[in-house]
């Protein structure tokens, strides 16, 4: 004969099926109803997580806290099920919990049995009177309320709970290696030590990232948007940025990281359209202002980009750069979306566009007044064969990469100092130009190894 206990577990289970109506409709109300709540509360909540208790959980509770003992039927069970709605509100540091919980029960008026009902929802109501924060069975703090919803003449069950982001990844841990590892009880003193340890350095982590926050929120509020280089190419970028993230969601119903293209394209807008330039300021606004004009256009990132001509130039690297970037631009997804966005944010057509930007990655890499002075104890001719051939090699060594990772700017610094290095050090070695052609070869494969090194 069966144990009553599973006629009691399945008569539970058929009533929860029979109301998972009701609950689904009861958590959508109480999320909607915490997060109008927590409006206040602005950027110290993170995100808001809902389940209702799975099939396989209630009757592990069920059996757990012998519920079978205590209750009669399936309804009074789940009637007395504190947790079949759980609800989270995820903050960014551990004092924010305090926080959100001291304006989250200033909505409430006490009612009757330690509840109080709420002043927005009064279909909603929560045990205010709980201490807070409770102490769990592991000996950590933790900011838990229960509460019920009415609905239809009867009391659907939840728990909220507010966490840090740093809490709620150590109770990620906790249940997946404690709760639901029954061979843990083997090695349970060594392991509740050691986990015990790691919420210490959670704890840590948490004051680290809090200061870190501080900081960037503080140079973000004194920043100087369109009054001088830096800010105006810190807002630049992050207006691309988001830009972009905005059309590829639109285009793909994705996006991917473009932060450092982003800056890329910020730098090359100061230099092309700001350097040594007049009304600078003016012209930022009217710049930012141009990018605020594109968030609410079309921009479709499935169309090929179309150039009128195909790419050439008397100057050997950006002939050979410009090509190369121009065989891409319609295959390479990274190398795509770029350009498309060049082009949306530059004014001209997209092979001046795209000429424009040619030459200012090689000015970026290559001082011209500086490479101009280079190798002077040759002849004119002799001049111009070594730096051609320092020129292709830069080339040939960023093509090599394929990668857009060769235009972010800190490659590019780096590429730049690797280069120069690299002249003077040529300049010095040979003074007569048939001892540097007797080596080029070996010289041109030193400076690719050199640049390549930067870009893998």
């Amino acid at each position: 004969m069966e144990l009553k206990l599973f006629s009691f577990i399945q008569d539970t289970i058929k009533y929860y099926n029979l109301h998972m109506g009701s609950y689904e409709y009861a958590m959508g109300q109480i999320r909607t109803a915490v997060e109008k709540l927590c409006e206040e509360d602005g950027e110290r909540v993170v995100s808001y997580h809902c389940r209702i208790k799975e099939e396989k959980s209630l009757k592990e509770k069920l059996i757990r806290n012998r519920f079978y003992l205590d209750y009669r039927t399936g309804e009074e069970a789940i009637a007395h099920l504190s947790d079949l709605i759980g609800i989270t509100i995820e903050c960014r540091f551990i004092r924010n919990e305090n926080e959100i919980y001291q304006n989250l029960i200033r909505h409430f008026t006490q009612y009757d049995d330690g509840y109080a009902v709420c002043n927005e929802d009064p279909r909603i109501f929560l045990n205010t009177r709980m201490p807070q924060p409770q102490y769990q069975r592991n000996g950590f703090t933790i900011y838990r309320m229960d509460g019920y919803f009415v609905f239809n003449n009867s009391h659907v069950n939840f728990e909220l709970q507010i966490k840090s982001m740093v809490h709620n990844f150590w109770s990620d841990i906790e249940h997946e290696m404690v709760y639901k590892n029954p061979d843990f009880a083997v090695y349970d003193r060594f392991n509740k030590a050691m986990l015990g340890a790691i919420r210490d350095n959670l704890d840590i982590v948490d004051h680290q990232l809090e200061i870190m926050f501080d900081e960037i929120s503080d140079q973000s509020s004194h920043r100087q948007i369109g009054m001088d280089e830096k800010g105006f190419k810190v807002f630049a970028a992050q207006s691309i940025n988001e830009l972009m993230n905005r059309k590829m969601v639109e285009s793909f119903g994705f996006t991917t990281d473009f932060k450092k293209a982003s800056a890329t394209l910020a730098q090359y807008i100061y230099i092309n359209d700001f350097l040594n330039g007049a009304h600078n300021r003016e012209a930022m606004v009217d710049y930012l202002e141009h990018l605020n004009y594109l968030s609410e256009t079309e921009i479709d990132l499935r169309q090929e980009i179309v150039m009128e001509h195909a790419y050439t130039d008397p100057d050997l690297f950006c002939s050979k750069i410009g090509q190369y970037w121009q065989s891409v631009m319609n295959q390479d997804f990274q190398w795509h979306t770029f350009f498309v966005m060049l082009f949306e944010i530059q004014p001209q057509s997209n092979d001046d566009d795209f000429n424009e930007f040619v030459h200012v990655i090689e000015k970026l890499l290559v001082q011209p007044s500086w490479f101009r002075k280079t190798f002077s104890a040759f002849t004119d001719l002799e001049q111009k064969r070594i730096r051609d051939d320092l020129l292709e090699t830069l080339a040939e060594a960023m093509i090599q990469s394929e990668k857009i990772d060769m235009i972010h700017e800190d490659n590019l610094h780096k590429m730049m100092g690797v280069f120069r290095r690299y002249t003077e050090f040529l300049e010095q070695r040979y003074r007569k130009y048939e001892e540097y052609e007797s080596e080029k070869d070996i010289c041109m494969a030193m400076l690719k190894k050199q640049l390549s090194s930067i870009l893998h």
